[in-house]
């Protein structure tokens, strides 16, 4: 279905589909996407049956960034106006970034500037030989000043510096070297590759144990070690209190096959 004019959901068996739909422009964002991706992204999250949420771009890009031509109506805002429009990508971002549910992004074209910041808040990221990365920001007299804040979460400052300060653009080659993803993946194969990783994660994990564990990491990182290892501690309280560690663990050791729902 679609939930806008720019970004189509699509919910296959347990994953949303949130597919930025504007191959002509590149798949650039501007106010109406982002808040179409954050409304794609809300009923993904409200979904009962999704266990993972993808990303991707129609067409040859992920997405180029930001629309040049809003970018230039922002130019003419008010500073309130320019704060409430930053306020929807850093709650995006963020949503993006704390979902409790696994979050990917499929890119298989460039995915730059703000689009690059939707890449690094996702647990995970695929990408094809023809992806390809940077913040271009400083190239127009911009600032990459939301997005840096997940790029120093998911790679070197070395990197991020260099990335943030030149506006170079990386080829998968070079992300794969910085750590941004595992393995490059064929294009025509990106995916089917893609399917069978999110089919075998959602019968093969717990979906309140995956909630658990995302919201773990989010908030430990934040922490000093004694709070965060209080907090873990009462983690692993709620986590045994539940109905899939029970479950799990009664599987386990019946030696018995589990797929969960």
């Amino acid at each position: 279905m679609k939930v806008g004019n720019r970004v189509d959901i699509q919910i296959s068996g347990k994953v949303a589909y949130l597919t930025m739909n504007r191959p002509e422009k590149r798949n650039a964002i501007d106010d109406v996407a982002v808040a179409e991706l954050t409304e794609g992204l809300r009923t993904a999250e409200e979904s009962t049956e999704v266990r993972a949420i993808v990303f991707r771009g129609e067409g040859r890009a992920f997405s180029a960034g930001a629309d040049l031509e809003y970018l230039e109506r922002l130019s003419r805002n008010t500073p309130d106006a320019n704060m409430r429009d930053s306020q929807m990508l850093k709650d995006l971002l963020l949503g993006i970034y704390r979902s409790r549910k696994l979050t990917c992004a499929l890119v298989r074209g460039p995915a730059l500037a703000g689009a690059f910041g939707m890449v690094l808040a996702c647990d995970l990221v695929f990408a094809s030989e023809k992806a390809k990365f940077g913040f271009t920001e400083v190239k127009i007299g911009f600032v990459p000043a939301i997005v840096v804040n997940f790029a120093l979460r998911k790679l070197r400052e070395t990197d991020v510096r260099e990335l943030a300060l030149t506006g170079k653009i990386v080829d998968a080659s070079a992300a794969l070297r910085m750590g941004l993803f595992r393995q490059i993946i064929p294009d025509d194969e990106a995916e089917s590759i893609l399917g069978n990783f999110l089919y075998e994660y959602s019968t093969g994990t717990s979906a309140a144990a995956v909630a658990m564990t995302k919201g773990l990491l989010s908030e430990v990182r934040e922490m000093d070690l004694e709070k965060a290892l209080e907090y873990s501690a009462a983690t692993n309280v709620e986590a045994r209190a539940t109905d899939d560690f029970r479950k799990g663990v009664n599987s386990f050791l019946r030696k018995e096959k589990l797929e969960w729902s």
